[in-house]
């Protein structure tokens, strides 16, 4: 059996030949279709070039859009990125204002205004009511002292009605309730039912005489006792006799700043009642921190006339 001959597949066409087949295969079907028109010899190859370009400008602006999609991408990550991490804000973030520098030079310290204790009256012509008043009966309706200002007049008012508190609240309560009395500014009265005690405080100016001597005058009923405050104020207890009455008065006097305070207790005319306090009732009273933030008000803020703060 004779083997048969063995065929040999041409070589491989490169592409400069494949682009000259290509032009003798469109031109010989050119020639088929027109006949016997003629034909430009370089309608072909000028046909397959432009192919070939816009083939080319395709590819191009495929892989540039390409790119341009991965770049908007990229940036848009960027800057959603940590929005999108962060989550919702729980609260709108309100607009961002203007900055503002701070100066290095501190700034200039204005006068530091004084607080005024609970039961310090007002300076000014307008009171504010701090306490309210304790239950009893109505304070009598005080008449305005004369050749007192309106202002001056309501700040002994609030001054009395404030001085009033505080006898009644640190007074033991044999002396009844203490209310302003009267219109003269260092009269008070203790009610307990029907019996009026008579208290007196006054703030006067201290004249810068000497401290007077504590001695008895038999022929007056009247006793005096030194004793100490527990700051080292010295003071004078004394008692006195009432001689229409078989009670005892008892008043402390002593010396705050540059004032001097008076405060006492009368029994009731009609004796009931007999002596409501004693000599160490009045030194408690006057060691009270109350009692002593009150007097320095008295001291510091000297009415223009005369009684509970003059």
């Amino acid at each position: 059996m004779t083997p048969e001959p063995r065929k040999h597949l041409p070589p491989p066409r490169t592409r400069d030949e494949e682009r000259s087949r290509d032009e003798e295969l469109f031109r010989d079907a050119l020639h088929r279709t027109v006949g016997a028109l003629s034909l430009q010899p370089d309608l072909v190859s000028d046909a397959v070039r432009e192919g070939h370009r816009r083939r080319a400008r395709s590819r191009g602006y495929a892989v540039a859009g390409a790119f341009v999609a991965v770049t908007a991408l990229t940036l848009g990550l960027s800057v959603l990125g940590p929005l999108l991490l962060s989550g919702p804000d729980p609260e709108p973030v309100p607009p961002a204002g203007p900055s503002l520098s701070l100066s290095a030079t501190p700034p200039t310290s204005s006068p530091r205004r004084t607080e005024q204790s609970p039961d310090m009256p007002s300076t000014t012509a307008t009171p504010v009511p701090t306490e309210s008043a304790p239950p009893g009966p109505p304070a009598p309706s005080l008449s305005v002292p004369p050749g007192l200002g309106p202002e001056e007049a309501q700040r002994l008012e609030e001054f009395r009605q404030r001085a009033a508190r505080a006898l009644d609240a640190l007074l033991p309560a044999s002396v009844g309730a203490v209310r302003p009395a009267g219109d003269d500014p260092g009269s008070y009265a203790g009610r307990r039912g029907d019996v009026v005690h008579a208290v007196r405080l006054s703030v006067r100016p201290d004249p810068g005489s000497p401290e007077p001597a504590c001695r008895d005058i038999p022929e007056k009923g009247l006793t005096c006792e030194a004793v100490t405050l527990d700051d080292g104020t010295p003071a004078r207890a004394h008692r006195r006799t009432l001689a229409d009455r078989a009670v005892t008065e008892v008043s402390l006097h002593y010396r705050s700043g540059r004032s001097t305070v008076v405060l006492s207790v009368s029994p009731a005319r009609s004796g009931a009642g007999g002596t409501p306090v004693t000599a160490g009732d009045l030194v408690r009273v006057a060691e009270s921190p109350r009692f002593r933030e009150l007097m320095t008000y008295a001291d510091e803020n000297p009415l223009a006339w005369g009684g509970a703060a003059s």
